[in-house]
This record gives structure tokens, C-alpha cells and sequence, in this order.
């Protein structure tokens, strides 16, 4: 015989012996199972932001809770709750993970009755869970031995209870106060002081299930074996894999917004809405913009008197960076799309003006998918009758569409602070609330080889009428195109969650290209 083979034969020869009697003694069928419920508590309870951990660490921790139940499933009915409940828990993760990949979370959350009553029921559920596994290990060990092992989970679960108590605490008295600026902290102990105690409770709450375990190890156990079909690797595999399978059309479906019902342009204008376009044109409105106003924006117009354009203004005094512009128009690039704006007022009957604001993309961006053209103004005067128009070519046939105007802004002297109704008194007094900031958001036609459309509203600038009233009207506005960079951004950023807003900077995938115009003139008469 060969040294080798000798040496192989002595192997196999002793794994075939039994371990020692310590070992044999020491060893439980809970601590497989007391392990993975351990960490999954710890991987539920303790959040990390950075690096996606956030979503996938609870995942994790809520797939090893629920393996570690399903040990355990058939030895009590106690653990068949405990089972159920996490197997709840584990299915209201992975829709969480994949509902972030769409616009339904941020509805859930903004719904304040639908989050709270979901956080209550999953608080109720880790309760229950807690409470059961407790009473289970008490029943099953009382059974063989005959006495009582010493509580450590309901040192656990009283800790929970006091978690609990200290969420509902900094919620109904938080140590901070809204203020012109953001939120401002009122009592530094109870603002650092309630998070530090909370995060020793929970820790204390592990400890606890963990030394419920150490003090279970050399006794007797009435265990029921579990059938156990898939193993916990490819379980917890299988979990991830559905997330991801599930998450990725969902981001792509998330993506892609409506750009309302296109309709193609074929039949001419009728003859009084001809005549009114031609008299725009007569007074200063260029013909190609003049050509996409519909029937409805020409008998809006019908009665116009005057035309007039706004003025782009270098905003960013930062640079010597000067400004594109073509005529009228203000040239911009967004990634690498490159797009114009401009701004026309028309003047109507009993000091009305109808305010126009126009994009067109000069080069349209490769990637298509959230898109937004959106109105900063001053609201200086009263506005409405707000509308949006999409036109797009498609090889030879055009195409328009009218996009849901959607209006940010507009809060009450209620809705607001005491800061923010001194800082927008003279706007509360004037409008009755804040003013509006007009937006739509859509997804270019994949067979678009041209694109273009506006934002209009009427502001009521009578005012101006009075014969006391000699100074100029004047108004601003920052003009917004807003782009999405890439496809596979997660969490889902909505476009429409900075609609309306001035903010220039990068919100996820979102970037913007932006322009100032202001108008200042003596009012037409």
C-alpha cells in the first residue's frame, strides 16, 4: 500500500467516528435555527444608507428569519405562528424592495393613514413574533424537562416594548420645530438622547435572544423534524433573484410617462382660426410658433391686441461663460441634447395676458425616458387657465397631444409656518396663497425625429389699466427642461417630484437645463 492511500484510508476511517461526548452533549437542533434568527434581527433592525444596504441587508435578515422558523414549524404551534409571521414579514419586504423601483412608494408614503397603518401592522408582527417565540420555547422545554429556562426574551420583548414607546414618543414630541430654513432642534437631550437609548434597547433586545439560546444548549428538546424541500442557500438565492427579475421591468415601466393622446395634424385650419393666426403673426409672434397653436390657443387669442417677448438674462455670475442665443431664442444643452426656449406674451381685452413659454429640442437625447418642462414664476400676478401642448414629427406625419398640466405651490396661510407666513406675506396678501409653479412631464415618441411644445397661462394684470398706474409691467420666470441620464437608477426618482421647483441641481438621474426670462415694458393700451 501506498503512503498516500494509507493516509486517505485513515481519514475516511476516522470521520466515521463519532465526535466527542462533550460535543454530542453541547449540540442542539435550535442553534441552526437560534443563528439565523439572530442575524436575521440583526440585519433587519440596523440600517446602513450607503452602498444600496439599506434595502439589501433587511432582505437578507428578513429571508433568514423566516428560514429559521421554518425549522422549527412542525415542534409547536407557537413556532407555526412564528413561521407565518415572518414568512408575512419576508413577503412585505420583497414588495417593498420592488414597489421602490416605481412611483406607488412615494404615494404610499405621502399617504399618512396608509404608511402609518402598514408600519403599525409590521410593529404588531415583530411583537407577535417576539411574544410567540417565546411562549413556544417555554411550552417545548417545560415539556421534556420540566422546568422553566430563564426569560431572556421577555427581558427581549420588554425592550422592544420600550423601542416602541420611544418612537411613539419622539413622534408626538419631537425635539424639533419647522422654521423658514428647515427644521430646527428645541431640546438637544431628547433629540440625541431618544436615538441612543433606542439603539441600546435593540442591541440589549439581540443579547437577549442570544443568551436564550446559549442557556437552551446541553438540555433536552421535543423537536418535529421539518420537511425541508429547498435548501436555505437556494432559498435565499431564489428571494434575491425575484427581487432583481422583478425590479428591473419595473424601473423600465416607471420610466416611460404618458405623453397624453396624440393626435395626428392633417386637416387645415378653419378660416376665422387661420385669420387669427395670421394676425398674431402680424403682430410679432413668429410664424413656426404661431403654427403650433391649436384651435383652442387660437380662440383664446382671438381678440389680441399686442405681442410681445420676453428677454433671457444671464443668471450665473460665477463665470464669463456667455449664454447662446438665436434671436428670441435661448440656446441650452442638456447631456447631449441641445434645446432652445422662448417666451411671448400676447395682450388681451381687460388687462389679460396670455404668457407663452416654448422649447424645442434642436437635437433630441439618445436615451428616452422621463422628460420635463417646467415654470418657476415670480407670481406676481394672478394666474390660470393653464395648458400644455406636445408636437412631434414622425417621418412626414405630425403629431400633438395635450399633457396634464400638474400645478406646484398654491399653500394656504394654514399649510404654512409662522416664518413662511412672514416671509410671503406680501404674496399671501396679494394671491391669498402661494403662487402657482405650472409643469408636465412626459417620454419622447421613440419614433420622434423632432420635438417641441409650450406651457401657457392668462395672468390678470387689470391692474395695470388704472390711469394712476404709470410704471412698467414687468414679470419673471425661470424656464426648466429636465432629462433623465440613465435607465437603472434605484431607488425610482420621479420627475414630478422636482416639478415646479426652480432647484437646478442633480436629483438622481435627473439633470436640468434652465433659462431666465423677465419682461419689462409700459403695458400696452
Amino acid at each position: 500500500m501506498k503512503p498516500d492511500e494509507f493516509d486517505l484510508q485513515l481519514m475516511d476511517e476516522m470521520s466515521q467516528l463519532p465526535p466527542p461526548a462533550p460535543e454530542v452533549h453541547n449540540y442542539t437542533p435550535w442553534q441552526a435555527s437560534i443563528r439565523k434568527i439572530i442575524w436575521g434581527m440583526v440585519l433587519v433592525t440596523f440600517r446602513f444608507e450607503f452602498f444600496y444596504l439599506q434595502y439589501l441587508l433587511p432582505l437578507l435578515g428578513a429571508t433568514l428569519l423566516y428560514l429559521g422558523y421554518r425549522s422549527l414549524r412542525k415542534s409547536d404551534p407557537w413556532f407555526t405562528l412564528c413561521w407565518g409571521l415572518s414568512a408575512f414579514l419576508l413577503v412585505i419586504h420583497i414588495v417593498y424592495d420592488i414597489l421602490t423601483a416605481t412611483p406607488i412608494m412615494a404615494q404610499i408614503t405621502q399617504n399618512t393613514v396608509l404608511n402609518n397603518s402598514l408600519t403599525a401592522l409590521m410593529v404588531v408582527a415583530n411583537a407577535m413574533i417576539l411574544f410567540a417565540l417565546r411562549a413556544g420555547i417555554r411550552r417545548r422545554f417545560v415539556s421534556v424537562a420540566g422546568v422553566k429556562p430563564k426569560d431572556w426574551l421577555g427581558r427581549g420583548l420588554v425592550a422592544y416594548l420600550l423601542c416602541l414607546a420611544l418612537a411613539l414618543w419622539f413622534t408626538l414630541e419631537p425635539a424639533t420645530e419647522s422654521g423658514l430654513f428647515g427644521d430646527s432642534i428645541t431640546n438637544d437631550w431628547l433629540y440625541y438622547g431618544r436615538p441612543i437609548a433606542a439603539i441600546v434597547l435593540q442591541i440589549y433586545l439581540l443579547v437577549c435572544i442570544f443568551r436564550q439560546s446559549e442557556s437552551l444548549v446541553g438540555q433536552g428538546y421535543d423537536i418535529v423534524p421539518a420537511p425541508v424541500r429547498l435548501p436555505g442557500k437556494f432559498f435565499i438565492l431564489g428571494v434575491f433573484l425575484l427581487v432583481l427579475l422583478a425590479i428591473l421591468p419595473a424601473l423600465w415601466f416607471s420610466c416611460h410617462l404618458p405623453t397624453g393622446e396624440a393626435q395626428e395634424v392633417t386637416a387645415p385650419l378653419a378660416g376665422e382660426q387661420t385669420a387669427v393666426r395670421d394676425h398674431l403673426i402680424e403682430l410679432g409672434l413668429p410664424q413656426e410658433l404661431a403654427d403650433t397653436l391649436d384651435e383652442a390657443e387660437l380662440t383664446r387669442c382671438k381678440e389680441a391686441y399686442a405681442v410681445e417677448t420676453g428677454s433671457w438674462s444671464d443668471l450665473n455670475l460665477t463665470d464669463d461663460i456667455v449664454p447662446q442665443t438665436e434671436g428670441n431664442d435661448l440656446l441650452v444643452q442638456l447631456d447631449d441634447a441641445q434645446a432652445r426656449f422662448s417666451v411671448w406674451l400676447v395682450f388681451l381685452p381687460q388687462g389679460q395676458v396670455r404668457w407663452y413659454y416654448f422649447f424645442q429640442y434642436d437635437t433630441l437625447p439618445a436615451l428616452r425616458l422621463q422628460e420635463q418642462f417646467s415654470l418657476d414664476v415670480s407670481g406676481r400676478d394672478p394666474q390660470d387657465d393653464y395648458t400644455a401642448t406636445l408636437l412631434w414629427q414622425e417621418g412626414d406625419a405630425a403629431y400633438l397631444s395635450h399633457p396634464q398640466v400638474h400645478l406646484a405651490g398654491g399653500q394656504t396661510t394654514e399649510e404654512l409656518t409662522e416664518e413662511q407666513q412672514w416671509w410671503y406675506e406680501e404674496e399671501l396678501e396679494r394671491l391669498g396663497h402661494l403662487h402657482y409653479s405650472p409643469y408636465f412631464s412626459f417620454s419622447i415618441p421613440q419614433k420622434a425625429t423632432a420635438l417641441g411644445g409650450y406651457l401657457a397661462y392668462t395672468a390678470d394684470a387689470s391692474e395695470y389699466l388704472a390711469p394712476e398706474n404709470t410704471y412698467d409691467y414687468n414679470d419673471s420666470t425661470i424656464l426648466v427642461l429636465r432629462h433623465q441620464t440613465s435607465l437603472f437608477h434605484y431607488p425610482f426618482c420621479s420627475i414630478d417630484d422636482v416639478g415646479g421647483s426652480g432647484s437646478l441641481s442633480a436629483y438622481g438621474p435627473i439633470h436640468s437645463a434652465y433659462g431666465h426670462f423677465y419682461h419689462s415694458a409700459p403695458f400696452p393700451q
